[in-house]
């Protein structure tokens, strides 16, 4: 879930994760340092750095807005970006923000879509009364979505273990080891 932010002054020594690429300058998936900001009549004028390569930029958005959907902020990136590669980042990207509906829509389609091409089968194929074979297709249904779910559940929390893992691997804890 993201952080809604108001003010762009808000945004001020704080880190943010590129989302959306500025030629010549930050790429996407890349971790900036917000210097500074401040609003002006043509919009919103925000320095940072890039703090993989400390160099210094100035972007410009017509509003808080713009800015939100190029750059969001994210603890755990800017806490940890050092242990992680780029594939694990993107990985935490996609699966942070994953709901069943977006992560396995083609895959739920699919499934209910044999459910009730069976039923419909059934329907004209079998001498079971339709009030039966609907109730059924329901039920299906339903387990079909409680079934695709838990294996999306089950998937992110995977790939979120992994990513959790490899940050604690390289994590001093005074004696305490996480595993």
């Amino acid at each position: 879930m993201r952080a809604t932010l108001n003010n762009i002054e808000d945004a001020v020594d704080r880190k943010y994760l590129i989302m959306k690429n500025i030629k010549g300058q930050a790429e996407s998936g890349t971790l900036v340092h917000i210097m500074g900001a401040a609003n002006g009549p043509d919009g919103v004028s925000v320095k940072y750095r890039v703090t993989s390569t400390g160099q210094d930029y100035v972007a410009k958005f017509t509003d808080v807005k713009q800015f939100s959907k190029w750059a969001v902020a994210d603890n755990f990136l800017a806490r940890y970006q050092d242990n992680l590669t780029k594939k694990d980042i993107r990985q935490y990207l996609k699966m942070r923000d994953a709901s069943v509906m977006t992560a396995c829509a083609p895959v739920l389609f699919a499934a209910l879509l044999i459910v009730w091409a069976v039923i419909v089968g059934g329907i004209f194929l079998s001498d079971m009364k339709t009030w039966q074979l609907l109730v059924g297709g329901v039920c299906l249904s339903i387990m079909v979505f409680f079934l695709v779910s838990m294996y999306h559940r089950h998937h992110k929390d995977r790939i979120m273990t992994n990513i959790y893992n490899k940050v604690a691997t390289n994590w001093q804890g005074g004696g305490v080891v996480i595993r």
